[in-house]
């Protein structure tokens, strides 16, 4: 079974915003989050009629913001986007019977615990990102240990699978690349990704590579980490490229995405 939600060759979007992506967007973004196929979604684009002429803006402004409203140079642009299909109409009708079986699957594993058995692909600190009007905060909170495939009770998920641990789940266990392992965790679902939290009965069947991470690089790492504007695959599966989660707080509606970073501080 693969996980249905994280296919990028079913949809593409081209909104600015997925630029970086390349404009293909997961099935849960599209169907879930936005739920904007087939019938697109829109948004409003914000305009400066001084900043367009090279001017400052006369409040003393940097960039536009809701303290932008009112103001006679302020305009807004309402744009209107339609996701495209990638694969043909007889191809899409087959996706969306194993989007049911998956979800089915779903409904009947989610928030319940269960067996785990696979082997660790890679392990990378767990960092959360909050962006403010005046500053932001990047905060560490743990770690987590990446799948390429995993048993969940009987069934094999042959997709990307996470485990999300505490520091001191972490230090106890001391677990690197290669390993081996049979527990019981919980399973959650986080953006469409599968994600298992609350790991117990830890058997440690097999060691592989040392640890390549400890609480005291992680904390470096938070210190020196660097965003990439755009999300290269060979950077997204580097030991040292972290997703991290954001949630924009300079609007009155909060916003949640996904950034880029290098742990090692690369531009």
């Amino acid at each position: 079974m693969k996980n249905a939600y994280k296919r990028l060759d079913i949809y593409k979007c081209v909104h600015e915003s997925h630029k970086g992506f390349g404009s293909r967007m997961s099935v849960h973004h599209i169907r879930n989050r936005k739920g904007c196929y087939p019938h697109g979604c829109f948004h409003f684009k914000w305009h400066c009629k001084l900043m367009k002429q090279g001017k400052s803006c006369y409040r003393g402004f940097k960039h536009m913001g809701k303290d932008c409203f009112g103001c006679r140079y302020f305009y807004e642009e309402k744009v209107h986007n339609y996701p495209e299909l990638q694969i043909s109409e007889k191809e899409h009708d087959d996706f969306l019977r194993e989007l049911n079986l998956f979800e089915d699957w779903l409904d009947e594993h989610l928030h319940r615990e269960w067996e785990i058995h696979g082997r660790v692909d890679g392990v990378k600190p767990l960092f959360r990102k909050r962006v403010y009007a005046k500053g932001e905060g990047f905060a560490f909170g743990g770690f987590l240990l990446i799948f390429r495939e995993l048993y969940i009770g009987k069934i094999l998920m042959e997709d990307h699978v996470y485990v999300q641990m505490s520091e001191k789940t972490y230090a106890a266990l001391k677990f690197g690349r290669g390993d081996l392992i049979t527990a019981r965790a919980t399973l959650s679902m986080d953006r469409g990704r599968l994600v298992f939290k609350r790991l117990r009965r830890v058997e440690m069947e097999e060691r592989g590579e040392a640890p390549t991470w400890d609480v005291s690089k992680a904390l470096v790492a938070r210190e020196t980490a660097t965003r990439i504007p755009i999300q290269p695959d060979g950077c997204v599966q580097c030991p040292f490229g972290a997703l991290v989660d954001v949630e924009d707080l300079q609007e009155a509606e909060t916003r949640k995405y996904r950034q880029l970073y290098c742990l090692k501080g690369r531009e």
